[in-house]
C-alpha cells in the first residue's frame, strides 16, 4: 500500500450494539409539544396577567405548575413510557391531548384536577421538607457557582471577595 491509500475495511465484521436509552426529543416531538404546551399557554398567561383577572391568572399559574411537574415526570419516565421509536405518533398525540385537556376552558380541566387533587395536597402535607430541600439545593448550586466564579477569577489572577458570594444569595 502506498502512503496515500487507505486500507479497505469490511464493515460486516463489526457487531452493532443496541443503545438502551436514546433521547427522542427531536423536532417532530419538540415543535408540536412546544406550540401546544408552551407557546399558546404563554400567550394566554400574558393576556390573563394584563387583563387583571385573578381567576384567569390563577388558572394559568396552576397550568404552569402542572406542566413543570409533568415535564420532570416525563423526563424521568420517557424511556419506560415510550420505549419504542415506532410508538412515537401515539405517544405524541397522547401528550398533546393531555396538554390540551390541562388548558381547556372547562370546569374540570386537567390543571384544576391534577393541581387541586394531587399536587396541592402533597405540597400542603410536605411543604416544610420540600422547602428545606429547595433551600439546600439552592445553597449547593450557589456554592458550586461560587467555586466556578472563584476558579475563573483565580485563572484571571483576580481576587474573589466574600461580598462576591453574598451577592449571589
Amino acid at each position: 500500500m502506498g502512503s496515500g491509500t487507505k486500507p479497505i475495511v469490511d464493515r460486516t465484521q463489526y457487531k452493532q450494539d443496541f443503545v438502551i436509552f436514546t433521547p427522542r426529543m427531536d423536532l417532530f416531538t419538540l415543535i408540536p409539544r412546544t406550540l401546544i404546551g408552551v407557546a399558546y399557554p404563554g400567550f394566554a398567561s400574558l393576556k390573563a396577567v394584563l387583563s387583571d383577572s385573578p381567576e384567569s391568572s390563577v388558572a394559568w399559574m396552576k397550568y404552569w405548575v402542572v406542566l413543570g411537574v409533568f415535564s420532570v415526570v416525563e423526563l424521568l419516565l420517557d424511556p419506560v413510557l415510550n420505549p419504542l421509536t415506532y410508538s412515537f405518533p401515539t405517544y405524541l398525540i397522547i401528550k398533546c391531548l393531555f396538554l390540551a385537556w390541562c388548558m381547556a376552558p372547562i370546569e374540570f380541566n386537567g390543571s384544576d384536577v391534577i393541581f387541586n387533587n394531587i399536587l396541592f395536597p402533597i405540597f400542603k402535607e410536605h411543604h416544610e421538607q420540600i422547602e428545606e430541600q429547595a433551600e439546600n439545593t439552592k445553597m449547593t448550586v450557589m456554592q458550586k457557582l461560587g467555586l466556578c466564579i472563584k476558579k475563573e477569577k483565580d485563572d484571571k489572577g483576580e481576587k474573589i471577595e466574600k461580598s462576591d458570594l453574598k451577592k449571589m444569595e
